[in-house]
């Protein structure tokens, strides 16, 4: 077979005989264990008994789809190969977006598909030369023309039953006896992750049950397509927030500066927002290690996380300083410099802060027992003139996010819709 139209004349035993021949251990087939995916191991194992099975665990598959794979080793005798997303990108997603991000919208759905699918299947394809999957043209719009046999990102993708249709598939199924998800005898005709997978109701289409709240989207997780949609939405983002700006967030210790600005930050990626954010006690450790808390190095303190901001805001990202600040003068030195600047003041009543405070410092400082205490022994200067003012003994971390919202969006820094930022 030395082109496209003879590979779409071929069968699909003989698509998969040409790709075992030519690729041998470089070959392997992919699948969660839906129907199709069956048909093309046991198509595959009456070729060759030592054709390589990957699958992709994505840490929220359904018990059933470890049951199916169990069978599959236990049947055909093939150890199939898990494939598994970096622990660290998991742990990043759902410490910033929650573990059920993707119910909120198809991009938060397309970010949790993109690290625990398309990310895994990409460092696993790049251990082979080709690979098969069970796609067929008529499951939806999106797979209409998929070929047999296409040349993708510098490897062989084979689709050996694309000329297919569902009850063809069935036929061979019930011929062979090959072994079936226990999930379609409950209602499901398409198989993925547990909370995103469903039973399809009388005269719903084959792939309705996956992703279902969602309205309008193609039902792909992008390990199959680089889907328009997503890659339009990416842009949009882009466009919307192609400003960078430095969002500076000044207040006593304790009134509530890093938890309304991570909070915000969690908002703004939502969004697909590029934030840093820097922590004063976190810059503390790192970019400002061995400096004391005379004036003069808290000035210094002040000085180098502006000069980051400054560097991150000028590149397009949206820099949150979340430090005491606790001289004017040098905030002010700060805000010339950087030419998108505001300035958060979060306002909270010393006897507050004290009641908060769990290791008992200001009723230390207030007894004279710890000197150079910021607000006690020590002076804050509280801004001038501040962008946004919010008291976090009077406000919730969210109201005062939604009013900090608010004051980005009369500054023309975002232009997001607002609805997200509520609960």
């Amino acid at each position: 077979m030395d082109n496209r139209n003879d590979f779409e004349a071929a069968s699909a035993s003989e698509v998969l005989s040409w790709a075992i021949d030519t690729f041998g251990e470089s070959f392997a087939i992919a699948t969660s264990f839906q129907r199709e995916g069956m048909v093309i191991v046991d198509l595959a194992s009456r070729i060759s008994s030592s054709v390589r099975v990957f699958t992709l665990d994505t840490g929220r598959l359904p018990d059933e789809t470890y049951q199916i794979l169990e069978t599959v080793r236990q049947r055909y005798g093939i150890n199939v190969e898990l494939v598994f997303p970096e622990r660290a990108e998991v742990e990043q997603l759902v410490t910033i977006h929650g573990p059920n991000l993707f119910y909120r919208s198809v991009p938060g759905r397309e970010r949790c598909c993109d690290v625990r699918k398309v990310r895994p299947l990409a460092r696993k394809l790049e251990t082979l030369k080709a690979w098969a999957a069970g796609l067929r043209r008529d499951q939806s719009d999106t797979r209409s023309a998929v070929p047999k046999v296409e040349r993708k990102e510098g490897r062989v993708k084979i689709h050996p039953l694309a000329d297919w249709t569902g009850a063809q598939v069935e036929e061979y199924i019930a011929r062979h006896k090959v072994p079936v998800h226990p999930l379609y005898a409950r209602g499901y005709t398409s198989i993925g992750c547990a909370p995103c997978t469903r039973a399809v109701e009388p005269g719903e289409s084959e792939r309705a049950g996956r992703w279902w709240w969602e309205e309008d989207a193609k039902k792909e997780c992008g390990i199959h397509f680089a889907a328009d949609g997503q890659v339009r939405r990416a842009q949009a983002q882009e466009d919307e927030m192609h400003k960078g700006f430095t969002l500076w967030f000044t207040g006593m210790s304790g009134a509530g500066k890093s938890t309304i600005s991570r909070e915000l930050e969690l908002r703004l990626r939502e969004r697909g927002a590029k934030v840093e954010v820097l922590d004063g006690d976190v810059v503390r450790t790192h970019l400002s290690k061995g400096l004391g808390f005379s004036k003069d190095d808290r000035d210094e303190n002040i000085r180098r996380i502006g000069f980051v901001c400054d560097l991150l805001s000028r590149n397009g990202v949206i820099a949150i300083a979340a430090a005491i600040s606790p001289y004017r003068a040098v905030r002010d030195e700060v805000r010339a410099q950087i030419p998108n600047f505001v300035e958060v003041f979060v306002e909270c009543p010393v006897d507050v802060l004290a009641e908060r405070d769990v290791k008992g410092l200001y009723k230390r400082a207030l007894a004279g027992e710890i000197p150079h205490f910021t607000g006690i022994s020590d002076p804050y200067e509280a801004p001038l003139s501040p962008e946004v003012t919010v008291n976090s003994s009077l406000e919730s971390p969210a109201e005062s996010v939604e009013k900090i919202w608010a004051t980005l969006e009369r500054l023309g820094l975002v232009s997001f819709d607002r609805s997200a930022l509520t609960h």
